[in-house]
């Protein structure tokens, strides 16, 4: 019967895969807290089928009974547990294992429900929570399954995966191509593995293990452990045949170990050391930069000064610290939370939906409709000396499991003869604001790898930073990213301040090459 699990959990996967996708729940924390709702109503309607149709049911009484439990663990710790990966990944896959099987038994069909507008997630919000999973083992260096463990927080609900899931994720990862990733979540599911799982057998994640071990080209450790099943199960016909390929490879193994092989470019590490919080700037630099009450743009910040700290002088790059109220903030949200759809990047003139950017959205225009946060754009006018008639609509930002955005420049960069957000009219994006509007328990950090700088999540302060040098180019040095979440919540809001307008606010320097 367990065997018979396994295999109708991948079978499920397989035809969701070819259905459009209406959630994507993964990309935001306020969407998979939306989830939960839709389990408790589940719940609901199991408590009322047994109540009503099988009182009688031990099995099913106790199926509840488990469910219940682990959602009254969910809701009384609701935002950690959609946003702590091992937990999101448990929620998505109750809903589309566990209850595809108590659906069937019940006469239920759970792809088609729906809860108050929420819907079933779908193969996407798995694929998304693993590949979350395995981003966020490799940049914070965290052993599979041992999470709360390894980011230093006591978590107050029980996350652990069983061997089972941790096959799942392997099987699925190996799949996608993850196959150096695999090998530790199959290793990990071999070490939990125990004879309680009677469809799962310990030959069956050895046998997987070999498969990622030898597209790796790792056959000798591949054929060791072969030779292990083959010792308690002399007629394996799977071992038995990745035996005689094995014998072949491993000759060749010694010349294909360094095949393929790339070193990280040095971008790339500085922005994982960055992410982690690996990197302390020379005590030269350190000394130039000061904290200060920036009273001088204006008339206005003589008696409302901003608290203003400096962390690059050149590109300029500062932090303004409690610059944005809880109310004022709450507000934003409110406004944002309707209005959120996944997040999208705009190349080549277009905008689309990328891996390397896992969030949701929101634009709001102030001037027009949302009139009450006017206050937070003129502040921001305060803050920059920069004229808000060239900024763009307030895009609010929400962060998912294991969210991130792969670095990146803000400015845009047009075919030459062609203008820089040509929709707009308002030539490149010459500065950014971005609000902090939420703490983030772990990760979260945007980082600058080219000058290494990096900045954690504040809630209520913001950071400036211009992307053009003084004579309109661009400036490469403002590459930056959004580190993945690894625990909370992750809310921004940013300003994009564009050319047009900023003449006499911003002019051109004299020297052309500034």
């Amino acid at each position: 019967m367990r065997h018979f699990y396994v295999i109708a959990t991948f079978w499920f996967y397989s035809i969701l895969l070819g259905t459009s996708v209406t959630g994507e729940y993964y990309t935001s924390t306020e969407r998979m807290r939306q989830l939960i709702k839709l389990e408790e109503s589940l719940t609901n309607h199991l408590s009322r089928y047994i109540e009503n149709y099988a009182n009688d049911s031990r099995a099913l009484q106790r199926q509840r009974d488990e469910l219940g439990r682990q959602l009254k663990e969910a809701s009384a710790h609701d935002l950690l547990y959609v946003s702590h990966p091992v937990t999101a990944f448990l929620l998505i896959n109750r809903l589309l294992t566990d209850w595809q099987k108590i659906g069937a038994y019940i006469g239920l069909d759970v792809r088609q429900y729906a809860f108050e507008n929420i819907q079933m997630p779908t193969a996407d919000d798995v694929s998304g929570v693993m590949e979350a999973l395995v981003r966020l083992q490799h940049l914070y260096q965290i052993v599979p399954n041992k999470c709360s463990r390894d980011i230093g927080i006591d978590l107050p609900f029980d996350q652990a995966l069983g061997a089972l899931e941790c096959y799942q994720i392997a099987d699925h990862l190996m799949a996608d191509g993850f196959n150096s990733q695999s090998i530790r979540w199959f290793q990990e599911a071999l070490h939990l593995w125990s004879m309680d799982y009677a469809g799962l057998t310990k030959f069956d994640v050895i046998n997987e293990l070999v498969k990622a071990l030898s597209n790796e080209k790792r056959y000798t450790e591949a054929l060791k452990l072969t030779d292990e099943v083959l010792q308690e199960q002399p007629d394996n016909p799977v071992a038995l045949s990745n035996r005689i390929l094995l014998e072949n490879a491993t000759a060749s193994e010694l010349l294909s170990d360094n095949e393929g092989r790339t070193t990280g470019t040095p971008e790339y590490s500085e922005y994982e050391m960055l992410c982690r919080g690996g990197i302390e700037r020379p005590a030269s630099v350190l000394k130039t930069l000061y904290c200060f009450y920036e009273h001088s743009r204006n008339p206005f910040l003589r008696i409302a000064p901003l608290k203003l700290e400096q962390i690059s002088h050149d590109p300029f790059m500062v932090v303004y610290h409690e610059i944005i109220s809880d109310r004022e903030i709450t507000n934003v949200l409110e406004a944002a939370q309707p209005r959120l759809n996944r997040a999208l990047v705009f190349e080549a003139n277009k905008y689309s939906v990328t891996h390397y950017r896992t969030s949701t959205n929101a634009w709001l225009d102030v001037e027009m409709f949302y009139t009450h946060l006017k206050p937070i754009v003129k502040r921001i006018e305060d803050m920059t000396g920069l004229t808000k008639r060239s900024y763009d609509q307030l895009q609010i930002g929400n962060y998912g499991v294991g969210g991130h955005y792969s670095t990146h420049y803000d400015y845009d960069r047009p075919a030459e003869g062609q203008e820089a957000f040509p929709t707009l009219g308002k030539g490149n994006r010459i500065a950014t604001v971005m609000y902090y509007l939420s703490d983030v328990d772990v990760g979260g950090a945007t980082v600058f790898p080219d000058i290494g700088v990096g900045v954690f999540p504040r809630k209520g302060s913001a950071i400036f930073w211009y992307n053009l040098y003084r004579n309109g180019t661009s400036d490469p040095r403002t590459l930056h990213a959004a580190c993945p979440v690894m625990l909370g919540s992750k809310w921004v809001a940013n300003q994009w301040i564009h050319e047009r307008g900023q003449e006499f606010k911003h002019p051109c320097a004299l020297d052309p090459m500034l």
